[in-house]
């Protein structure tokens, strides 16, 4: 199930989220991560992006309430997010194929909650860099101010490819159910 939210965030919004993550951006890291290409800011690295932090928690917060937890029958789920990442794919980069996992890779006996919906928060317009769910026969366009989720399971595998002439700039988290603990043995 995939759910498809316009005007998450305002123009200016966007534009402010990408001013001050772009600044941010380490130039000199090395660009390819596990799964993806492009740059990433984590947000709780950066006191200078707490106001953009709060923004976004209370937007999710309002739409957790309103939306998702009627859409995902989340009830009795106690959500909260993992936090948020500004992720940059430049032109020619891309997320490659891969399943978000309900649970996030730990280290032995560290404790962790279960995610619950994969978010995506769209910043900019972007033809031909479509998120794409091929067992779904799904794409979903790269338009500024949407929000997308989706389950973290194995038949939900996606990727894109950053085919656009700009930067595809999106904030991802993860919802996770704070009710119920795990621990990897």
């Amino acid at each position: 199930m995939f759910l498809e939210i316009k005007n998450f965030l305002t123009d200016k919004e966007c534009d402010l989220i990408i001013k001050k993550c772009s600044a941010l951006i380490d130039k000199k890291k090395v660009n390819n991560e596990f799964n993806r290409q492009g740059n990433s800011v984590e947000f709780e690295k950066y006191k200078e992006l707490s106001d953009i932090d709060k923004l976004i928690c209370e937007r999710l917060t309002f739409f957790i309430k309103s939306r998702l937890s009627h859409a995902y029958n989340m009830f009795g789920v106690k959500p909260a997010d993992t936090g948020y990442s500004f992720h940059r794919y430049e032109k020619g980069q891309r997320l490659y194929t891969h399943a978000d996992d309900v649970f996030e890779h730990r280290g032995t006996n560290e404790k962790f909650h279960p995610r619950v919906l994969s978010c995506i928060i769209m910043l900019t317009d972007n033809e031909n860099a479509d998120l794409v769910f091929p067992r779904h026969d799904v794409n979903i366009k790269t338009e500024k101010r949407k929000f997308v989720s989706f389950l973290p399971h194995q038949c939900y595998e996606h990727y894109m490819n950053n085919n656009s002439n700009e930067n595809r700039d999106v904030i991802v988290t993860w919802i996770i159910d704070k009710g119920i603990e795990c621990v990897r043995p």
